[in-house]
């Protein structure tokens, strides 16, 4: 068949082709193979419509090892090949040979593995790219190549690409504008979602996933949710993203862990090293960013997986890692296994052990309590909001190993009672102040469902397909995306769920007005705040009142040493209490109690 301007046709048509693959075709003939023997190597031949039984041998100059890209164009035909036998950085051989039996000419593609091949007159176009993806071109033999373009084609007299940028097209190599293409829909690849502000992962030009042209960005909505414009944060290498307050956590396209705030500043928390550690994080409940917290899994290296195609490294010792945003120091919380989820919520972490025990721990007080005792059903899918503690148990394995029938819960931490339900297939889940987010499927051939249960109710809402990871929810809005891979924001019935501070404020807790400086904190803080303020004081006399009203889950302050009047006060310690309020109620510590948020800082 041909699909041309004038539609689509019939151009030959030829007797079965048994148990061999069609390799390649034109409106003339085409191109069998068939796999000689257990090597990967293969056979081809030619035959054209007009003498299908006419058999010509093509010359393959040795190299047809798991061959690919392969185009065919009147008596010439082109395709790629692997170099296997470099044992360092892997490259491509691309062949030309001819169907009316001439010799083949083989090049070398160094660095790169070429994926696609074209035929455009005596020219022989390829694109490719290195093992992970980072450098990806496009180019001739025997001429220049252009970086950054991912594939080639060609019209029969022009070799075309395509073009990226914030005006995607199709250019010919040599230089010429064919076609400017509108963004499709973006397909996206994950969601994390605070106070007003959502972050994403996703391709703008809607490729398949192993695509290296992720992208982060973030955009900021109001209550009826309408999105600002987006704001790209850069390209990244996972779907592992995790938004809290002013900052998004991410993993870049090689491999490096990083924090970025909203005013672009970035802060490197982790620097992969191939042979040595990168980031592990599996689970998305193992990579969270929360008040002053980021959690995370680093793998280090335990050797090399080789197979006849290559070797690639392992990174098999996983380690529970806690980074802190104010000593930009990381701890090894020790040993990890996938089949042990922990999470985190400010200041409290919540972990499996080896028995399916679950427990909580304060990580600004030391305490540790046990939320779900021992037991049998491993522990798939984990997430603490609050008092709150949500979790997913497998109660039975199908042949896959994955949770054929599972059970959710959550407890009240403020009480004993654990409240659970049956579910199928269910693995991660999600928790907010009024709901629990989880998935189900009847058998792992359906699209998993994207469910919500209303806390202290028997209700659930089936929200719709999910198109890959369950997403996030955050106080009344869910952030997810569905089987058309469209990201989407959901609100939920409202529900009384009171802010919690998250914990140790951000900043320095010392300063010199005379020196021109002034104190900057910033209060993690679950939700917005409407109403926010921070009192000045020592004693009992109120030195200084700021507000800190803020949109998203972070208030800030700046505080110039001076009283009301603009007197600078006198050196010495002062103490700050952080008030504030939305329409569920006033702020409370992250313990859920009421006493004061204070703390103290000191003029120098």
């Amino acid at each position: 068949m041909v699909a041309d301007a004038t539609g689509c046709r019939v151009a030959g048509r030829a007797p079965g082709v048994d148990s061999y693959q069609i390799a390649a075709s034109d409106e003339n003939g085409y191109v069998r193979t068939w796999e000689t023997d257990n090597s990967g190597d293969r056979a081809l031949e030619y035959r054209s419509y007009a003498a299908p039984d006419q058999v010509v041998p093509i010359q393959t100059g040795g190299h047809t090892r798991y061959l690919g890209g392969l185009d065919l164009d009147g008596d010439v035909i082109t395709w790629s090949h692997l170099d296997y036998d470099d044992p360092g950085v892997r490259s491509s051989y691309v062949v030309r040979s001819s169907t009316t039996g001439g010799p083949a000419t083989v090049s070398l593609v160094e660095g790169l593995i070429v994926g696609a091949t074209a035929i455009a007159g005596d020219r022989t176009g390829w694109a490719g790219c290195n093992e992970d993806y980072t450098d990806c071109r496009v180019g001739t033999i025997g001429g220049t190549d252009i970086q950054g373009s991912y594939s080639i084609a060609s019209d029969g007299t022009r070799l075309l690409h395509d073009s990226y940028g914030s005006s995607p097209g199709i250019d010919t190599l040599d230089g010429q504008r064919v076609a400017t293409v509108g963004l499709v829909p973006p397909q996206t690849y994950a969601v994390s979602i605070g106070a007003s502000t959502v972050a994403y992962v996703d391709n703008q030009l809607g490729m398949d996933g192993e695509s290296p042209r992720y992208t982060l960005s973030r955009r900021s909505f109001g209550k009826t949710l309408a999105l600002s414009a987006q704001t790209t944060l850069g390209q990244v290498g996972s779907a592992m993203i995790s938004r809290d307050g002013r900052r998004t956590a991410y993993v870049d396209k090689t491999g490096d862990l990083w924090i970025v705030r909203d005013d672009g500043v970035r802060t490197r928390v982790f620097d992969a090293v191939d042979d040595v550690a990168q980031v592990r994080s599996f689970e998305p409940q193992t990579f969270r960013l929360s008040g002053h917290r980021l959690l995370w899994v680093k793998g280090n290296y335990t050797g090399e997986y080789c197979e006849e195609w290559g070797c690639s490294p392992n990174y098999y010792d996983l380690h529970l890692m806690l980074y802190d945003v104010r000593t930009g120091k990381n701890t090894d919380l020790g040993p990890y296994t996938n089949s042990r989820p922990a999470t985190l919520w400010g200041s409290y972490l919540v972990y499996t052990d080896g028995s399916n025990r679950i427990m909580r721990k304060d990580l600004s007080s030391g305490a540790v309590v046990q939320v779900k005792g021992a037991g049998t059903a491993r522990v798939a899918g984990l997430d603490v909001y609050g008092s709150l503690v949500g979790w997913s148990t497998c109660t039975g394995i199908d042949n896959y190993g994955d949770c054929k029938t599972s059970r959710i819960a959550y407890r009240v931490m403020t009480t004993s009672s654990v409240v659970e339900r049956a579910s199928t297939h269910s693995g991660a889940v999600r928790l907010s102040g009024g709901y629990l987010v989880h998935s189900t499927q009847q058998t792992l051939d359906e699209t998993p469902l994207l469910k919500v249960w209303r806390l202290g109710s028997q209700t659930v809402t089936t929200i719709g397909l999910l198109g890959g990871l369950l997403g996030e929810i955050h106080d009344e809005t869910l952030a997810w995306f569905g089987s058309d891979k469209i990201a989407k924001l959901t609100p939920l019935a409202p529900f009384t769920a009171r802010p919690r501070y998250l914990g140790n404020a951000l900043g320095s807790s010392a300063f010199a007005p005379a020196k021109g400086q002034a104190w900057t904190p910033e209060f993690a803080i679950s939700k917005a705040l409407p109403s926010c303020k921070v009192t000045i004081t020592s004693g009992t006399t109120v030195r200084r009142t700021l507000s800190c009203t803020t949109t998203v889950g972070a208030a800030r302050v700046t505080w110039n040493g001076r009283d009301s009047t603009g007197r600078l006060l006198s050196k010495g310690r002062y103490t700050w209490t952080l008030t504030g309020s939305d329409s569920d109620g006033s702020l409370l510590w992250w313990t859920g109690t009421a006493t004061p948020i204070r703390g103290t800082v000191t003029l120098t």
